[in-house]
């Protein structure tokens, strides 16, 4: 082997060792991807959504929430991954500190998921309730109870309050002023409506000592924490899988539940799919990801795709199998169901374009 051979072979070894190091070394970047889809008219054992307290109509066809894979701040993201996902059609790559704010961990993340698909699941009840025309009413409600504090085992998460010591507590301040004239250490009774497992809802009275606070050693608290929920007739319990979580598949929830206490059949015996965190009063706002869950919602076969109005904007010169319907509330996406389901008046639902 010459000088020259030796060289370039050497030089070669050292280019490949170089660049499988920079393969394999991560880059502080988050790829998006297209996820599962999920039925929220599966039949099985249990269904995604059950009805108590009000008749309950079948659905037909398929409602599906749409997901996206999104890689967590601690996966590995190798270089090739992102240059991949940023000239793949169905992917999009983000830095990593625009997606997730530092120091946050996986575990972090998905408590939050957690709870935030928690209160889309009120939100969408609450919303499809109303569009339905069932009166919902918004009560102070218990979020969580300190484990080591006097309420435990007494109040639960979900229970409303509507008063204290037999004053009526309309609003979570009314709750935190009547407690605050107590002495601390000195009992208070809580009005409670409480959602039983048999599908009743039962009104209770219960005592609970105050404590002081950990902030403010003379200021009385009961030991946990309220916020504004939303109480109706019927009761909406969700079985969802359980890798589900955070806030943008509200509008589809709440299709899914106005599907069930009407005899409207709004779905229809299509595939639908869709996406848009939702609030109570029905107003849908645009989401992360709108390209990846419709890749999703074709490969299931969706027919029809729900977007934000705010989110047409992502999907500029995106063509789709799926019909592409902008919407601004749930409203919206009803009355567009209804008039996809006439050939007449098809040509008057609002796109994207």
């Amino acid at each position: 082997m010459t000088r020259q051979t030796w060289t370039a072979a050497v030089s070669a070894l050292i280019f490949v060792i170089a660049a499988a190091i920079v393969a394999m070394t991560p880059v502080p970047f988050v790829t998006y991807s297209p996820g599962a889809t999920h039925d929220l008219f599966a039949r099985g054992d249990r269904a995604p959504i059950e009805v108590a307290g009000a008749p309950s109509f079948p659905a037909t066809g398929s409602l599906l929430v749409a997901t996206t894979t999104v890689t967590r701040p601690d996966t590995p993201v190798s270089l090739p991954e992102v240059l991949y996902a940023h000239v793949a059609p169905d992917r999009e790559v983000f830095p990593r500190d625009a997606v997730y704010a530092a120091g946050s961990t996986s575990a972090e993340i998905r408590n939050r998921e957690v709870q935030q698909l928690a209160t889309s699941q009120s939100d969408a009840a609450a919303a499809a309730l109303r569009s339905a025309g069932f009166v919902v009413r918004q009560v102070p409600m218990v979020q969580s109870v300190a484990q080591t504090g006097p309420a435990v085992d007494k109040l639960f998460p979900g229970d409303f309050v509507t008063a204290v010591d037999g004053v009526p507590t309309p609003t979570v301040a009314a709750v935190r002023a009547e407690i605050e004239k107590r002495s601390i250490g000195e009992s208070v009774t809580f009005t409670v409506q409480r959602d039983m497992p048999d599908g009743r809802r039962e009104t209770l009275a219960v005592p609970v000592d105050t404590t002081a606070s950990k902030t403010q050693a003379n200021l009385p608290v009961w030991g946990g924490n309220m916020v504004m929920g939303y109480a109706h007739d019927p009761r909406i319990t969700f079985t969802l899988d359980p890798t589900l979580g955070g806030p943008t598949n509200g509008l589809i929830l709440a299709l899914g539940v106005f599907d069930r206490v009407t005899s409207d059949n709004v779905v229809g015996g299509r595939i639908v799919s869709g996406t848009g965190i939702i609030d109570g009063a029905g107003n849908v706002s645009p989401v992360g990801g709108v390209r990846e869950k419709l890749v999703g919602a074709e490969r299931a076969r969706a027919e029809v795709f729900f977007v934000p109005s705010g989110n047409c904007g992502d999907l500029v010169g995106v063509t789709s199998s799926a019909r592409i319907v902008s919407v601004s509330t749930l409203d919206d996406a009803i009355s567009a169901l209804d008039a996809l389901a006439d050939p007449a008046t098809q040509a008057l639902v609002k796109g994207c374009s």
